[in-house]
């Protein structure tokens, strides 16, 4: 079974969130999206301080797919600098497993 990945990323808006999340499904590149709205984000980028409303996206994914998740994710996003961070999901169910590894395409 793959090893499964949760890969945070931000979106300046609902149609850029939905238009990311849609081609990740439609390539295979993940198993599922989950848009998180109204994230309020207070960051600092290139010396100055911002305070915006966003998108979260949960992009539930495996790590030999993360490269090519993150390609595409920096293809379709707006934004300079995309926060693109993944985490290991270390402990995950058996059956989580199998879809996971169902829903996305098989990596070379």
């Amino acid at each position: 079974m793959s090893h499964p990945l949760l890969v945070l990323v931000t979106a300046g808006s609902e149609q850029q969130a939905l238009t990311i999340a849609e081609e990740l499904i439609q390539q295979e590149l993940a198993a599922c999206v989950n848009l998180l709205p109204a994230v309020r984000s207070i960051y600092r980028f290139k010396g100055k301080v911002f305070d915006d409303e966003e998108i979260l996206l949960f992009i539930k994914t495996t790590e030999a797919l993360f490269e090519d998740v993150a390609e595409l994710v920096s293809q379709l996003h707006t934004y300079e600098v995309p926060e693109i961070m993944a985490f290991k999901a270390d402990f995950t169910k058996n059956n989580v497993l199998k879809w996971l590894d169902d829903s996305v395409r098989i990596s070379p």
